[in-house]
This record gives structure tokens, sequence and C-alpha cells, in this order.
């Protein structure tokens, strides 16, 4: 279920990645070279936003592994070494592990890597806060989101009647 929902939602449907490993406490992805998210044109070499964006989500689904109820994990922190740039045309492989978790914070170790996983591109720790889906509010977070949803219509049709 984890694997469906993190690869075909959202940001995992738009980062394009594969979840090749779910066991408790412990997530792997798999993120295949894509030309789209270059950050130097000159050099091929893949952005650093999408090395963060793939710890945060690998660590933040390997916190998901470790609950037993309907909680949702928001990162509280993600600290981030970057060690070297990611070769142009290569994969990137990422794997995270939970390695403490008390009543309200999950504590969770990521690496990002390609070919040589003891070379690394980026490791990171980061703590993620259970929240209690029973305590999120369904009809203020739809409120939200119709009120976005109305002012970015309401900013394009003014754009339209200049």
């Amino acid at each position: 279920m984890l694997k469906l929902a993190m690869e075909r939602t959202g940001h995992g449907a738009a980062l394009g990645f594969e979840i090749t490993k779910v066991e408790k406490g412990e997530v792997e992805l798999l993120f295949p070279y894509q030309v789209e998210v270059v950050g130097n044109p000159l050099t091929g070499v893949i952005h650093g936003g999408v090395i963060v964006s793939l710890l945060d989500t690998c660590c933040g689904s390997a916190a998901i592994t470790i609950l037993d109820s309907r909680v949702v994990t928001p990162t509280m922190d993600l600290r981030l070494d970057y060690m070297h740039p990611a070769e142009p045309f290569q994969p990137v492989y990422v794997s995270a592990k939970v390695y403490k978790h008390t009543a309200n914070v999950i504590f969770c170790r990521g690496s990002a890597w390609q070919g040589d996983r003891d070379n690394p591109i980026a490791h990171c720790v980061a703590t993620f806060m259970k929240v209690e889906t029973s305590s999120i509010s369904l009809s203020s977070v739809m409120t939200r989101q119709i009120k976005r949803l109305f002012r970015s219509k309401s900013a394009h049709l003014v754009k339209e009647d200049e």
C-alpha cells in the first residue's frame, strides 16, 4: 500500500521514483535519471533539491512503516550533508532507516548514492512528528484547498480581463 501511495500520487508521481524495498523501519527507492530535473544543463547534474526531496520522502516513508495506527508523519527537521554532485545520466539510489522513535517523534537516517553505496552523494538525519489522523479536521483541510482554488481561479480571471 505504501509503495502504491508514494509512487503514484502527488510528489512521488511527479518525481517518478520507484520504491524497491519496504520493511518495518526501512525503505529504499530508485530514481532514474531524468533530463527534466537537471540543475546545470552544461554538466547534466541533477538539481540538489531533487536529492533533498528523495531523502525526505524515503525517510518519511520509513517512518510510516513502524506505525500501526492511522498516523501522518510530517517532517519536523531535516539535516543534509552533500558529499559530491550526482553523476549525470546515472540513477540515484536512496535508503532510509528508523533508528529511534518515541511517543511523538520518529528519528531516521538516510543516504543517496550512485554505483557505490559507500560513496554517498548525500546523507541525512531527519525527525518526523506522529500526528493522529483523527486530530486532523478534514473539513478545515478541504476549506483551505477550496479557498486556494478560488484564489488561483480569481487571479487567472483577472489576468484574462486585463
